[in-house]
């Protein structure tokens, strides 16, 4: 199984390295995680600070408005194509 670890915790160990009070190498032997996951949590920590480690799905704050803006073009393109059909239709039907 695969272990996972709270939002708090990654805070916590992420500002301790940058403060400086411990190292990567130290906090993965102690709690027994892979380095680069260590390096990946301080990553996103420098990145985003108390915003990051967003959870289980949810998206980094400034991925967010991206992927709602794409997920909007989608439904448009979806709409258009049909408005498009209908117009087929509507048009094929006064002949």
């Amino acid at each position: 199984m695969r272990k996972t670890y709270d939002k708090a915790f990654k805070i916590e160990i992420a500002s301790q390295i940058v403060a400086k009070k411990t190292t990567v190498s130290a906090v993965a032997s102690e709690y027994k995680i892979s380095r680069p996951i260590v390096s990946r949590w301080v990553s996103e920590f420098n990145r985003y600070g108390n915003q990051a480690f967003s959870g289980k799905g949810k998206r980094l704050p400034d991925k967010a408005k991206q992927y709602a803006l794409e997920e909007e073009v989608k439904r448009l393109k979806e709409e258009n194509e049909i408005l498009k059909k209908f117009a087929a239709f509507v048009a094929q039907e006064k002949k």
